[in-house]
């Protein structure tokens, strides 16, 4: 094994022609930030640790898996279909063009990372979504180059947590200038190759700075200079680029090294490291599949299925679902992935079933309401896939009566097991006695019954006890992730039925509980106008509404909304009979109220599902004890 070093100038060429990625690498991790540090790191001149290169020649080089490094980087997986050059994941060398490829290629072991923000910040682009931006669409997203501001103080080091001696950031191209900003395109260092051009580029900089409307003595030019030949330095002649290098004898153990190299830096995370086990285990034999191309497209596949349900699902979620439905202990841990078992796991992924599971379980989760911000777990949705793949995906429409039942089981343990944290701690040992249950049980049926039992033979419960009901009902605020959870729960089991979509609406509408409008239209205090104006956006104070229904309420005071209404609204959304209650000065005695009437709703919920599954004393009672 041998070490040499490379200028980041000649690397860069070699990158998608001679240098790629195994099949074995992950994914590129790395954000924004960390990309900026990395190339602040360069031109300050610190070491930024070595490389691991695998050299590979001829036939062996050509029937390796290899991936591209990524150019055009998008930050997420689901965007418009109309951005066709932009990557989130690595591009797949295609066959048809490995025949192309020179007789001698390299393959990074360890470097991933640092060489694709090289390649990005030099050769590509980035292209990141704004805050709560729609995915599919173009205008959400914003295509940007990395800049370096050549007219900031290089004596000087920022006071924030970054510590930046070199201003960088990702920009917009084209971006403007003044006195105290030049931002220079760091990839056009590449075309800088000798002295001379360099101080022809300062030139030109302060011609343009002038030509900007910028005095000439404004314009530092000694910070420009600086600038550029600290960064034409990091790229064209320090040899930044330290590395190792393998040869083919290393191929049995390849998958090893690559694993023990990677420990440092940004860590390879677990779901990485088995699914580099399951790449290497995939690929042998006849019946060969490239297990990071099969299992990433899967992911983006789920993730796109309805790009604003906001889904974030990850390569961990199939390995997960594949242990479970493989009949797999569902402990995750690499002892766990070996070769007998990668093997099982291997067919049960090749098996149509399998993938059908996860998009029926995906269609029911969204039928009853809720999207991947209720679902705030995902490791919650393992035992309804395992259910679909273990009943051969059977259909559960609301039609029919067998569905309908299993429907409203499915839709109750789902929610219940959300807002009590069921899978907080031990998820896996709780998994393998779940899905036991669910393969013991009839055809099509989902064990609730059972279900409930093993849950509290193992310390939990899918009921609720009045403390946990009432901190509940306190904690929970309009944008928590399980606000919409507690009321499909609350509305059980109308949210279970495909006839209603909900939103979630406040009762007291907020602009009529701000602070300015108690204090100006009701004449309160400012102290208890605050308080009303903190405790408007309380679950107390929300409901589920039709679509139509919301929009007939709007802002429209509450007394005035519930008169055009039936008389069967009050009890349906658990409001108290009291009419002064009504009233905005009466806004904390409503809301006391109104928690008394979901306690004890909810508790009345407990109390049905106790005497319809029955429970054997001394398990509620070992299960009660451990609450305590």
């Amino acid at each position: 094994m041998t070490y040499q070093s490379k200028k980041i100038a000649n690397v860069i060429p070699d990158i998608n022609n001679q240098i790629f990625l195994p099949g074995i690498q992950r994914e590129f991790v790395w954000d924004k930030e960390q990309m900026i540090q990395l190339f602040d790191s360069v031109i300050r001149g610190y070491p930024i640790g070595s490389f691991l290169f695998w050299n590979a020649r001829g036939k062996f080089a050509e029937n390796q898996i290899k991936y591209e490094f990524v150019q055009h980087y998008i930050t997420e997986g689901v965007y418009p279909d109309e951005f066709d050059d932009v990557r989130f994941r690595n591009p797949k060398v295609r066959d048809e063009f490995a025949t192309d490829l020179p007789d001698k290629l390299t393959l990074v072991l360890d470097g991933q990372q640092r060489l694709t923000t090289f390649y990005i910040g030099l050769k590509g682009s980035l292209t990141d979504r704004g805050y709560r931006q729609l995915r599919k669409k173009p205008e959400s997203w914003t295509r940007k180059k990395l800049y370096i501001n050549l007219l900031s103080d290089p004596s000087r080091v920022t006071e924030d947590d970054r510590k930046l001696k070199y201003i960088l950031d990702f920009k917009q191209p084209d971006p403007s200038h003044s006195a105290s900003e030049y931002w220079y395109p760091v990839g056009d260092i590449l075309n800088v190759e000798t002295q001379d051009e360099r101080y022809a580029l300062v030139d030109e900089i302060q011609d343009e700075l002038e030509a900007a409307g910028v005095s000439h003595s404004a314009i530092n030019r000694k910070y420009i200079e600086q600038n550029l030949n600290e960064l034409w330095r990091a790229i064209h002649e320090r040899d930044t680029i330290n590395y190792y290098e393998l040869d083919s004898k290393h191929s049995d153990n390849v998958l090893d090294i690559f694993i023990r190299a990677n420990e440092g830096g940004t860590q390879l995370g677990k779901e990485e490291m088995l699914l580099s086990m399951a790449t290497a285990k995939w690929s042998e034999g006849a019946n060969s599949i490239d297990a990071r191309k099969k299992i990433t497209t899967l992911v983006d596949k789920l993730n796109g299925y309805d790009a604003q349900a906001g889904f974030d699902f990850d390569i961990g979620f199939i390995l997960r679902n594949l242990l479970a439905a493989s009949e797999l202990s569902s402990k995750y841990d690499i002892q766990n992935f070996s070769d007998k078992n990668l093997q099982q796991m291997k067919e049960v992924f090749q098996d149509p079933d399998f993938e059908d599971a996860l998009f029926d379980t995906l269609d029911l989760v969204e039928s009853y309401g809720l999207d991947g911000h209720a679902v705030s777990s995902t490791v919650s949705l393992i035992p309804i896939v395992y259910f679909f793949y273990n009943n051969d995906n059977v259909k559960l429409g609301w039609d029919a009566k067998d569905g309908r039942q299993t429907r409203t089981k499915l839709f109750y343990w789902l929610c219940s097991t959300l807002l009590k944290g069921v899978y907080h701690s031990a998820p896996y040992t709780l998994i393998n006695a779940i899905r036991n249950d669910i393969r013991s049980a009839p055809d099509g049926t989902f064990p609730l019954e059972e279900l409930h039992s093993t849950l509290l033979s193992n310390g939990k419960s899918l009921t609720f006890l009045e403390e946990e009901v009432r901190d509940m009902v306190q904690d929970l605020q309009y944008g928590n992730k399980r606000v919409e959870v507690f009321l499909s729960l609350l509305y059980f089991p109308e949210p279970a039925s495909q006839h209603e979509t909900f939103e979630v609406d406040h009762i007291f509408p907020r602009s009529q509980l701000s602070q300015e409008n108690l204090v100006d239209e009701h004449g309160m205090d400012l102290a208890r106008a605050s308080r009303y104006e903190n405790l408007r956006d309380n679950l107390l104070n929300l409901q589920f509404l039709t679509p139509d229904e919301n929009s007939e309420k709007s802002d429209l005071d509450y007394v005035e909304w519930l008169e055009s209404r039936h008389d069967s609204q009050t009890e349906r959304h658990y409001i108290p009979d009291d009419e002064e209650l009504y009233e905005v000065a009466n806004f904390e005695e409503f809301l006391n109220e109104r928690e008394n009437l979901i306690t004890k709703r909810l508790l009345e919920m407990s109390d049905e599902i106790e005497e319809q599954f029955g429970t054997d004393e001394g398990v509620t009672a070992s299960s009660e004890a451990a609450m305590d």
